[in-house]
């Protein structure tokens, strides 16, 4: 239950309108962010960088940036949202689940339905069931939830 509820909010989408948008990451980073450190045009670039985020251990910047503007619009303390998405030792097992769903997912065909999309992983025998994903104004699909 603990993991899930880890890749819950470690995997939560990323919707805001454009400007709030940039503010947002601006402010949940503090630099400029990389092309590659955003999520994709395509859900399957989605998760090749999200990826490579985890793989690189830039768990704060992963969970900042693919979660869905709207949603991260909702978050009140960015630093302490952050500062939950760490990676750590305690939570190194969760973050390789996470991959490997991920993983998997990326050889999955997506349901899409206009801007949502679905990946359904049930029935593989692992805790991380299905990704939404959700295609913003700004051509990048996003994390939605779990």
């Amino acid at each position: 239950m603990r993991s899930k509820a880890f890749v819950a909010v470690l995997l939560a989408g990323c919707l805001i309108p454009a400007g709030c948008a940039s503010a947002s990451r601006a402010a949940a980073g503090g630099a400029a962010v990389r092309e590659t450190d955003l999520p994709g045009r395509t859900i399957r670039d989605t998760l090749t960088r999200a990826i490579a985020m985890l793989e690189q251990s830039q768990c704060e910047a992963f969970a900042a940036h693919f979660l869905s503007p709207i949603k991260l619009a909702q978050v009140k303390d960015l630093d302490a949202y952050r500062k939950q998405h760490a990676c750590t030792d305690a939570n190194r097992a969760n973050i390789q689940e996470v991959l490997l769903a991920l993983r998997l997912a990326r050889g999955a065909e997506p349901v899409v339905q206009g801007i949502k999309a679905t990946i359904d992983l049930s029935g593989i025998g692992i805790r991380i069931t299905k990704f939404d994903f959700v295609k913003y104004i700004d051509g990048r699909w996003y994390f939605n939830e779990l």
